[in-house]
């Protein structure tokens, strides 16, 4: 009698499951609410709480998943229920070793990004029933050091390339010089992509073009004591233009015609200083 009874209610706790899961799926409002009705007077209302919670939306598609969220949570209680488990996860994934840009990232709406191990670490913290649904929504990459996207969406080695252009630039450079060149550089770089600066990017590649000189210079050209370099742009767009490929790179210079409206595009993509680029592409187009 006790098994009938333990199954008739794994039963009806299925049925419930079932018929939630198919009005969710057409975000049918009014089915959704009489079903909740209808069953919390079957089930009360924390086993159909803990139902909902923890397999009717974990088992429906993320943009579902969302929908419900938002229609029966509100978008205020939505936004912050979506914070605090990002925060959670980002924990969760620094205290086990990763690092946040290189190993896991969150896209502007709230995706994770991750790689294979942030994928196993977080797959091992789920509930083994719940295990196949989260594998499914998340969007898995293995490159995700900002670095490569950037190369991959200009279509070069764009910064490969600039590190050799950077490194001859240090031979020819004084310490103070090549310090104020770094500087300028790197700042343009990371005010146009923020990105590069929570991979630690100005750190390896500023180790990369100085590991070639001499300790004693390296570190010169480290401990430059100006707070405020100042370093002629022309000849740093120059470097940026060629470590992207352009055939042109070299004559930029007001005597040579000045920098075409094509180049400004290109250096738009990589370098910011203190106005973007394509504001003065806007009116050079006007």
């Amino acid at each position: 009698m006790k098994f009938n009874v333990f199954g008739r209610k794994k039963s009806l706790v299925a049925t419930a499951k079932r018929q939630l899961l198919n009005a969710l799926n057409y975000r049918d409002i009014a089915a959704i609410n009489s079903l909740i009705v209808e069953w919390q007077a079957i089930l009360g209302l924390e086993k159909l709480t803990n139902l909902i919670v923890n397999e009717v939306i974990v088992e429906c598609d993320s943009d579902s998943h969302s929908w419900f969220c938002q229609t029966f949570l509100g978008q205020a209680q939505y936004e912050q229920m979506e914070e605090k488990a990002q925060t959670k996860v980002f924990q969760l994934l620094v205290n086990k070793g990763l690092e946040p840009g290189k190993d896991f990232s969150f896209g502007a709406d709230r995706s994770i990004i991750i790689d294979d191990r942030a994928k196993q670490i977080l797959l091992t913290e789920l509930p083994q029933e719940h295990q196949a649904s989260f594998e499914a929504k998340l969007e898995t990459s293995s490159v995700l050091d900002p670095v490569t996207t950037i190369e991959q969406q200009l279509g070069c080695a764009f910064f490969s390339n600039l590190t050799e252009i950077v490194i001859q630039q240090m031979e020819l450079l004084s310490n103070s010089q090549a310090a104020a060149y770094l500087g300028v550089l790197l700042a343009g770089l990371v005010s146009r992509h923020p990105q590069l600066k929570d991979a630690d990017f100005p750190t390896r590649f500023i180790v990369n073009v100085l590991q070639g000189l001499s300790q004693e210079r390296a570190m010169l050209i480290l401990n430059d004591p100006e707070t405020n370099p100042q370093f002629d742009e022309i000849i740093i767009f120059g470097h940026l233009l060629a470590a992207m490929g352009d055939k042109q790179y070299y004559r930029i210079a007001e005597e040579d015609g000045g920098i075409s409206l094509d180049q400004l595009k290109k250096l738009d993509l990589v370098w910011c200083g203190e106005r973007r680029l394509s504001e003065m592409v806007a009116m050079m187009e006007k």
